[in-house]
């Protein structure tokens, strides 16, 4: 009883849970995407070494996406931050991919 006196419900547990995972797993992956694009083609890494340091990074991108998720006060912000977020990795992916050919 306590906790719907706060404000905590089974949708806004339920809206956290959707941006801990399903949401967090497909903004990390553009995110390494983005990132090993960026540091072969930008930085001149290697292409190995650049998915390797890329996929590295997203181990933790995901687990601190996903504190952050249970972490804020509106879940309203948080998801405009992660759909924005995701739109802005999604075009620079994309223009990347257009201009560049794979990884």
């Amino acid at each position: 009883m306590a906790a719907r006196d706060k404000g905590i419900g089974r949708g806004n547990v339920g809206a956290r849970l959707a941006a801990a995972i399903p949401a967090n797993y497909l903004l990390t992956s553009l995110a390494t995407a983005a990132l090993a694009r960026l540091l072969w083609r930008g930085l001149g890494v290697d292409p190995a070494n650049a998915s390797v340091t890329a996929t590295l990074a997203s181990f933790a991108l995901f687990a601190v996406l996903a504190l952050i998720a249970f972490g804020v006060r509106s879940i309203a912000r948080l998801w405009l931050w992660m759909v924005g977020a995701g739109l802005v990795l999604g075009a620079g992916l994309w223009f990347s991919l257009a201009s560049g050919g794979r990884l």
